[in-house]
């Protein structure tokens, strides 16, 4: 076991890494999106997308180096127990019953992380797809077109020729290649432009045809369209309005779905004072639980710690994935915390989980939820922290185990590598690139976002568990 000098330093140091780093990945990402939906000057977002992706890259190199100087990657379950370790160090084990404080370390840093993790998710995946999808910079006749005054009128079919439907489907608009005379002022010579229309009945000479094109250079040539369907491309816009709100609506979606997470997950309270609502009772962490354990009838999906009290066993849902707390853990004694009020109503909207904390007598808590049920179960059993001893209400020292602040410790390689291969992605996405290549860019992004979460993932899965 490594010891408590060797781990503390690293450890500070992941911590404010990570913050950092996330938060300004998150943000790059978020500016990434903006800028691309909302952005009208083709050269300059091109840019700002360019050096917010800079800032992402830079952020992933920062933790190659950080874990480099740190000794290498380390495994999550060795950050957890160093996590422990440090608080067993810095408290040490008591034959007495320990106090539990008034004031607990809060829980909102878990909280933040958790709605950035979903948000962010959700974010990169949509900015990958808008780059994909969005035209990065008007075409060269548009260019021009702008650059001279455009402005957008009616011109006259003077020959038309290869009339086809779309497809074969009887339903299809109709394309044409047409020669039109453009409008221009009166004593002025008549110019002629060839353009593609897209409409729904055929086009015969004398038919109006509405193009864009320059008044004062008419021989620039026009483009075939008004509006509706070149207004984005003539305003530097990479898509049109209706294409932009739908990528508002899907990241609104997105911020709704992590609030969600966070709520079932976290819950809204930062627990850091006990109140009259909390109530508090003895217990012994035993070991780690999951999906299927023998003998044990706790509901869901999640890992859980199993805690033995007085009353009876309680499934607590830490979040700690399958390397839950270290084995050196297991046995300690602790104080059960939870909010008795939350979903005490037991209405169809009422909560199924509640706030709850584990505050060990080595002086370390760990913050997480209980079943509700579970809860009730433990009423007449705990009791308000005001109604304890004052010898048992007594201030100590607590240190917050939250061994995922640590995370530029134990992130994968393939994690850094396929952040990596989606920044430059989307960094080619910025570019005029043939659309087969721009798909192809955005589909590899796109999988290398799936790609970095899954592995992360991989982490927190349930243990495999062996029936008695």
């Amino acid at each position: 076991m490594m010891s408590t000098e060797v781990i503390r330093t690293p450890f500070k140091a992941s911590s404010k890494i990570g913050a950092w780093c996330a938060g300004l990945v998150w943000i790059a990402a978020t500016s990434v999106l903006g800028l691309w939906l909302f952005g009208t000057a083709p050269e300059l977002r091109r840019q700002m997308v360019l050096v917010s992706l800079g800032s992402a890259l830079i952020c992933v190199v920062v933790i190659a180096l950080h874990q480099r100087s740190a000794g290498g990657r380390r495994p999550l379950n060795e950050v957890a127990a160093a996590a422990t370790q440090v608080a067993e160090h810095t408290h040490g084990p008591t034959a007495e019953v320990a106090s539990v404080p008034q004031t607990l370390p809060s829980r909102r840093g878990q909280q933040f992380r958790s709605l950035a993790w979903v948000i962010g998710i959700s974010t990169v995946l949509m900015a990958v797809f808008a780059l994909t999808v969005g035209t990065p910079q008007r075409s060269d006749l548009v260019e021009r077109i702008h650059s001279a005054g455009a402005e957008f009128g009616v011109a006259r079919a003077e020959k038309v020729s290869d009339v086809r439907r779309k497809s074969s489907r009887g339903k299809d608009p109709y394309t044409a290649t047409v020669i039109v005379q453009l409008p221009v002022k009166a004593g002025s010579e008549a110019v002629s432009a060839t353009v593609k229309p897209t409409t729904k009945k055929p086009l015969s000479p004398g038919d109006p045809v509405e193009v864009l094109y320059a008044p004062e250079q008419p021989q620039l040539g026009a483009v075939a369209g008004n509006e509706r369907s070149l207004g984005s491309e003539l305003r530097g816009e990479t898509m049109p309005a209706y294409m932009r709100w739908l990528f508002v609506a899907a990241w609104i979606l997105g911020c709704v779905a992590a609030i969600s997470h966070v709520s079932s997950k976290h819950g809204f309270r930062r627990y850091s004072r006990l109140g009259p609502e909390d109530k508090v009772i003895r217990g012994q962490y035993t070991r780690a639980g999951g999906p299927g354990a023998a003998g044990h009838g706790a509901e869901g999906k999640d890992v859980y710690l199993e805690i033995r009290t007085d009353a009876g066993w309680v499934h607590f849902r830490a979040g700690a994935g399958k390397h839950a707390l270290p084995g050196p853990v297991e046995g300690q004694h602790l104080w059960l915390c939870w909010d008795a009020h939350r979903g005490v109503r037991g209405s169809r909207i009422s909560p199924s989980r509640t706030p709850a904390a584990l505050v060990f007598d080595t002086g370390f808590v760990v913050h997480g939820m209980l079943s509700v049920d579970e809860a009730r179960s433990l009423n007449d059993s705990g009791v308000s922290v005001e109604k304890l001893s004052p010898a048992l209400r007594e201030n100590r020292s607590l240190r917050l185990v939250d061994f995922r602040s640590q995370w530029p410790l134990f992130v994968s390689s393939l994690v850094l590598q396929a952040g990596v291969v989606v920044i430059g992605c989307s960094a080619l996405l910025t570019f005029d690139v043939a659309t087969g290549w721009r798909w192809a860019a955005g589909i590899i992004g796109i999988l290398g976002v799936f790609a970095a979460v899954g592995e992360y993932l991989t982490e927190d899965a349930p243990p495999k568990q062996v029936a008695a």
